[in-house]
């Protein structure tokens, strides 16, 4: 298979996962890659209504590979025990058509039935369960944006295992991740009042007090290490003030301060699908509701409250947008952490390009006022550094 496809490179599990489907795959391959089991699958799941035919014909020119047949139900056993798709790993074969364009697709299709059944058994309303859903649609609506046509690429495929282990939930404007533990870095402490306060901890800063290894802040001279250390009645450490880290201890009194979040806290992670409105309405519909659902289909998630790193979150943004941006207005009430950012993620989102800084930034496009916005901070020699922060 490696050889008739011209893989470079695949884990080296797939050796030991070949051993176990030896006897079986070229069944399993006619049954998932048949046309009744794609389109009632798809059909009972909610997935890809408008990509329906392309699908259909894939899996047609798939049935005539039999190595593409096997690369498919090695991923399929793969994917299901949690792989994960990465490019140092893999690389997918190199090919023309649909059946290379939707590869990566068929072999989460046999996952989606348990995805809808798991939502459901946990009581999720069913619009939530086709909104979840629709990130199948979403993954081929993003690489056709990027690329031009549609199709389900590896790093799609990387993507929807969120979905496939009942990591991601679509509810009203936002994703929600739903991870184990509470981001690194800082700690959380509240006094008597009600009032916080965040402290960095093992955390190298660059002497601006951004994470070291940022974007424009990798010069190590004049840097400094930031963490928490307790004696007596006493926490010390570095405050943290808009994601920026202070370079001046700060003292707690514990009588009056206590530790309210930590690394080991769950925050479901918010992500920003670029569908939709992004008004303040919709914005807090979004939050209600998922607080409704977590609580009520969730109990065994015990969650403190929302986390979101973006580029989105930057403060920077501040300097380009207008005080009454829905952007900004979205950034209110997070409390935002030090985070180390490449200033890179605003090209794929703004400009549609990779995640990298160009290197033609003056040749941007400005058909937007936020792209004219972005091109001219970075001609300056300037960054949108990503930011990331919670609330409770």
């Amino acid at each position: 298979m490696k050889e008739q496809l011209e893989i470079s490179s695949f884990p080296g599990c797939f050796v030991q996962l070949y051993d176990r489907i030896a006897n079986a795959w070229e069944n399993r391959a006619t049954e998932i890659l048949s046309d009744s089991f794609i389109a009632q699958t798809l059909e009972n799941c909610y997935a890809l209504t408008p990509w329906r035919e392309q699908i259909l014909e894939a899996a047609a020119q798939l049935r005539e590979n039999k190595a593409l047949c096997l690369l498919v139900c090695l991923l399929e056993v793969w994917i299901a025990e949690g792989g994960i798709v990465s490019d140092k790993e893999y690389v997918p074969p190199k090919g023309d058509g649909l059946a290379y364009d939707f590869l990566h697709l068929f072999p989460a299709i046999p996952t989606m039935p348990a995805s809808v059944d798991h939502l459901r058994k946990r009581g999720v309303p069913e619009d939530v369960v086709e909104a979840t859903m629709g990130e199948y649609d979403f993954c081929v609506n993003m690489c056709l944006e990027r690329q031009g046509r549609p199709l389900f690429d590896r790093g799609r495929l990387n993507w929807i295992t969120r979905v496939i282990n009942n990591q991601l939930i679509r509810i009203g404007r936002f994703k929600y991740d739903l991870p184990d533990t509470f981001m690194q870095g800082v700690r959380v402490y509240r006094n008597t009042a009600g009032e916080t306060v965040v402290l960095a901890d093992d955390l190298q800063l660059h002497s601006s007090g951004r994470v070291l290894g940022s974007v424009g802040h990798i010069e190590e001279k004049n840097s400094f290490f930031a963490r928490i250390t307790e004696s007596g009645d006493t926490v010390v450490g570095h405050k943290v003030t808009d994601g920026i880290v202070e370079k001046e201890v700060t003292s707690l009194d514990k009588q009056e301060w206590t530790l309210c979040l930590s690394s080991k806290d769950a925050f479901p992670r918010i992500h920003i699908p670029s569908d939709g409105s992004f008004d303040r309405e919709t914005v807090a519909a979004s939050y209600q509701r998922a607080r409704e659902i977590f609580d009520a289909c969730y109990p065994d998630y015990p969650y403190k409250g929302f986390f979101c790193s973006s580029w989105l979150m930057s403060t920077d943004l501040r300097k380009v947008l207008k005080p009454t941006s829905n952007i900004l207005a979205f950034q209110e009430p997070f409390t935002q952490i030090p985070w180390r950012s490449s200033g890179r993620l605003v090209f794929s989102f703004v400009f549609g390009l990779g995640a990298e800084i160009p290197e033609n930034i003056a040749e941007l496009p400005e058909k937007t006022s936020l792209q004219r916005a972005v091109k001219q901070l970075y001609l300056k020699g300037e960054y949108i550094h990503e930011g990331a922060g919670f609330f409770f």
